[in-house]
């Protein structure tokens, strides 16, 4: 372990921890597109209750926020699946 007691070593630390840490960054970097179709189950309560997790951080309310996000996303696909059979004529 180096010293750090002037400014060029501390530069050079912290270029050799950035080296370090890029690679596996772009490794798995995860790019997401937005577009005009993502996350359309998402609603007002979904970000009510991503608010009141973030300013607790409480186990209940991270499962409150998941219970909603689940029950958007069920209700959302549900409707869609109904308007695809109804379209199609179909099951």
């Amino acid at each position: 372990m180096t010293s750090i007691s002037d400014y060029k070593t501390l530069e050079r630390t912290t270029q050799k921890f950035m080296a370090i840490t890029e690679e596996p960054w772009i490794k798995y970097l995860k790019h997401v597109n937005i577009t005009k179709y993502s996350n359309t189950w998402w609603n007002k309560d979904c970000s009510r209750n991503l608010s009141t997790y973030q300013a607790s951080r409480s186990r209940s309310d991270w499962s409150n926020f998941k219970k909603t996000v689940k029950r958007n996303k069920r209700i959302f696909f549900d409707e869609k699946i109904q308007e695809i059979t109804s379209k199609n004529k179909r099951l």
